[in-house]
């Protein structure tokens, strides 16, 4: 053996090293692919997020409109309170109504206007109405099964 090493030690060590960065090469590949994945997912996950931020936000100013037309629709129901007729009445509830179809008090009470004027059928949609918008409303499930003879009337 001359100084240091061998023709078949240098081989070996030549082949080691190359299988070695052969394989750093392919582990750096692989981590890489594993990184890209993760980002992808990432990605699709903030898209997904981003989408549900814009759909709460599109909701909540729906939401807020519709607060802003029933305080709105809250003066023609309270006209409609005060109504000295009930031909007037009724058009105050269902002006309000148009402008706040969700307040289920004014169904009951406009339906309260048709069983004065004997509009039988025009009552019974109201409180039908009301009582679809709330469903824990009893005073127009009371009325609904009153006008379905289950109850007799007060």
């Amino acid at each position: 053996m001359t100084q240091g090493m061998s023709t078949s030690s240098l081989f070996a060590l030549s082949l080691g090293l190359c299988v070695g960065l052969a394989a750093c090469s392919l582990f750096d590949k692989t981590v890489l692919e594993q990184q890209r994945a993760e980002i992808e997912r990432l990605r699709q996950e903030a898209e997904q997020l981003r989408r549900e931020t814009e759909a709460l936000q599109q909701q909540r100013a729906q939401q807020q409109q519709q607060n802003e037309a029933c305080n709105r629709a809250f003066n023609d129901f309270d006209a409609a309170r005060k109504a000295t007729d009930e031909a007037t009445a009724i058009a105050y509830y269902q002006a309000g109504l148009a402008i706040c179809p969700s307040d289920d008090v004014a169904h009951y009470e406009l339906g309260e206007v048709y069983l004065q004027l004997g509009q039988v059928a025009a009552a019974q949609a109201a409180f039908e109405q009301a009582a679809r918008i709330n469903p824990n409303f009893s005073r127009a499930q009371r009325r609904l099964e009153e006008l379905s003879g289950a109850l007799p009337s007060p």
